[in-house]
């Protein structure tokens, strides 16, 4: 059974017992105001009987009301067509109060009223027929208009059903699209601001979600495969000329310290791409860090593989929630980047303040066209292609910064380029 079925059944179910239950009610009331009716008319026919004590038997013009007395000892009139029962004698010798209660009489459904008198009681009945009959009609009335009202009732239920289910149809159609052809740019058209609008809405942003995560990581495929085509190009070439043994002796040193050299690139580049690889899916190992410390370190690091970069730190006491290693790396990557633009000689400025850590180094600078795409993955400006790297250091540099719900920026200026790592200063990040 489809949700759609399961839709109009219960909402035609929820009407159709609304309609039997208003239907029921209208035939209560009716009832109960008929059978005022008749109980007013006894009344009233017991007190014109006891006000003329003649008025016994049928009513002169209303041959469906019969009045007889009863005395203090149960006895009544000779010929009487209402047999005294026990419950009559009790009321006639005032031991119970008057009552009115429905009775057969002679295969005649009656009202029957019994009222107290001085000498005994008074007996009136009334024939119920036409009540009855009224009844029977309102009650056939109200069937035929509330199975009306079911099945009309059941075709808006499958109207209503067909139309509120019309956006899930549409996500519906949607979703085996794409798992069919694969196609993410698929979209569905959001009408409304309701629950199923928002879900339209949802489901558009999970495929524009997954869309950019697969360009992402086709991009990062395409990207990384052009970028270790050319070392493994100049390995390859040089491991050639070494296996023909053709190069005189300087030259084949020349060729091995090369592709030393290009392994080395590439091992640095895989360390770079399995880091941005692992993106959101990295568990951070949050602990308590002494941001000053971690960046001497890799001050002290840094002046190891850069024996001629000039080093000026300005380190105050700053702790901060933290993963050590992927805040170390990112703290080398940004050494490591103002080393390569420094002049010799130049100073490299490192500051660590309030959860930032500054590295300013006093080279060309970033062009204002590159600074919006500084950190992109393997994005490099005119003037670094012809210097060693890949691209990814910086682009680790924000990924790092916003895995800890901080940033990283840029800054230029004729004195340099000036790179902020901002740390939030407070409890650990979820």
């Amino acid at each position: 059974m489809t949700f759609r079925v399961r839709l109009t059944l219960l909402v035609g179910s929820a009407i159709a017992l609304t309609v039997a239950s208003a239907s029921l009610a209208v035939w209560i009331v009716a009832k109960h105001e008929l059978r005022n009716e008749v109980d007013n008319a006894l009344a009233a026919r017991v007190q014109l009987s006891q006000t003329h004590h003649s008025d016994f038997g049928p009513l002169e013009g209303d041959p469906t009301t019969y009045v007889q007395p009863v005395d203090g000892s149960g006895n009544t009139v000779p010929g009487a067509l209402i047999p005294v029962t026990s419950r009559i004698r009790a009321v006639a010798s005032h031991v119970h109060n008057g009552y009115f209660a429905d009775q057969v009489i002679r295969s005649t459904h009656v009202r029957l009223l019994v009222a107290p008198t001085q000498n005994g009681a008074i007996v009136a009945v009334r024939s119920l027929k036409e009540t009855d009959h009224s009844l029977h009609r309102i009650g056939l009335a109200l069937i035929l208009i509330g199975g009306a009202g079911v099945a009309l009732a059941a075709a808006l239920a499958a109207f209503v059903a067909a139309a509120a289910l019309r956006p899930v149809r549409r996500l519906t159609a949607a979703a085996d699209q794409v798992a069919s052809t694969g196609d993410l740019t698929e979209r569905v058209h959001v009408s409304g601001g309701d629950e199923l609008g928002r879900l339209a809405a949802r489901f558009n942003a999970m495929l524009a979600a997954l869309e950019g995560s697969v360009g992402a990581q086709r991009r990062l495929v395409a990207d990384a495969s052009h970028e270790l085509r050319t070392p493994l190009t100049a390995v390859r070439t040089n491991m050639e000329l070494i296996r023909e043994g053709k190069l005189p002796a300087d030259e084949a040193k020349r060729a091995l310290d090369e592709a030393l050299v290009e392994v080395d690139s590439l091992t640095s580049l895989l360390s770079d791409l399995v880091e941005l690889a692992r993106g959101e899916e990295r568990k951070l190992r949050i602990e308590e860090v002494q941001l000053d410390d971690l960046v001497a370190s890799s001050v002290e690091r840094a002046k190891s593989r850069a024996p001629h970069a000039t080093f000026v730190t300005s380190l105050s006491h700053t702790q901060v929630q933290a993963d050590p290693v992927l805040l170390e790396r990112a703290v080398s990557n940004l050494l490591d980047n103002a080393v390569k633009y420094s002049p010799p000689g130049a100073p490299i400025e490192v500051t660590v303040r309030e959860g930032e850590v500054v590295v300013a180094d006093h080279g060309p600078g970033v062009a204002p066209e590159d600074l919006p795409r500084i950190f992109d993955r393997f994005y490099r400006a005119a003037s670094a292609r012809s210097l060693p790297g890949a691209g990814l250091g910086l682009a680790i540099v924000r990924e790092a910064a916003e895995a800890h719900g901080g940033r990283a920026t840029a800054e230029t200026s004729p004195a340099g380029a000036r790179f902020r790592l901002t740390l939030p200063v407070g409890p650990a990040p979820a």
